[in-house]
């Protein structure tokens, strides 16, 4: 259970703040920008995150048989809160600099400095400059059409991404990202097979949330292990 708590960190620290179902405090930038080619899209994502401050949304993610869901909060920069209602009352959290987990079945609390050089490089990914990276890192096409698609109720644009240089993760994903340029949906296969999935829903941005809710306090029954984050894995357990 543990692993997979990290795993989860690791896909949503990259991802985290470019889900969103569209939502009306985002002002589109689709007039702005025509789509003519999968550079365009690309584009329209960097103007969208540069336009979010926080967001709050509710999560589903999917790794191979296993079903997770629960309520996300971020902030720039670099503060990020996932509390679980499946597994019940788990937690995520990072105020920038430490980043902990919280496993309350099991009394125990990872606590990990953001100032490591861990593989995901965790929350830095949550950035613009790591909007950056996952472009510098995957190659983008088109999916199948480079027209708007129906998804989940709204158009999206669906695209492939393939890793340009074999390291850790995902090999191969595929997105689907709304005309407000933002990804509504994440999947991959995992070495082994495992399928990971990842999507926001009821996303709210801009609602000025309030620092003290990164912080976390360290119940006192908890067992604290410090600095065990590892490479990304796509191991399911």
């Amino acid at each position: 259970m543990l692993k997979i708590m990290i795993i989860f960190f690791t896909v949503a620290a990259i991802t985290a703040p470019l889900y969103a179902q569209q939502d009306e405090n985002i002002e589109s930038t689709q007039e702005l920008i025509t789509i003519t080619s999968v550079n365009d899209v690309k584009k329209l994502m960097s103007n969208s995150f540069s336009n979010i401050e926080d967001y709050t949304a509710d999560f589903r993610w999917q790794n191979g048989d296993a079903h997770y869901s629960g309520k996300i909060t971020f902030k720039k920069a670099n503060k990020i809160l996932l509390e679980f209602d499946e597994p019940k009352d788990q937690i995520i959290v990072s105020n920038g600099s430490y980043l902990y987990i919280y496993i309350p079945s099991l009394k125990v609390v990872v606590q990990q400095s953001l100032s490591e050089n861990t593989e995901s490089t965790l929350l830095t990914s949550t950035t613009e400059a790591g909007l950056t990276k996952l472009f510098d890192e995957y190659s983008f096409s088109f999916y199948d059409s480079s027209s708007l698609q129906p998804f989940g109720g709204v158009k999206a644009y669906h695209l492939k991404l393939l890793q340009k240089r074999p390291k850790v993760g995902f090999k191969t994903m595929d997105i689907w990202v709304s005309e407000q340029g933002l990804i509504l949906q994440s999947n991959g296969v995992s070495p082994n097979g495992v399928s990971v999935s990842l999507t926001f829903q009821n996303i709210r941005t801009n609602t000025e949330q309030p620092d003290y809710i990164f912080d976390f306090e360290i119940p006192p029954d908890a067992q604290i292990i410090r600095n065990i984050l590892v490479p990304f894995s796509d191991t399911q357990e």
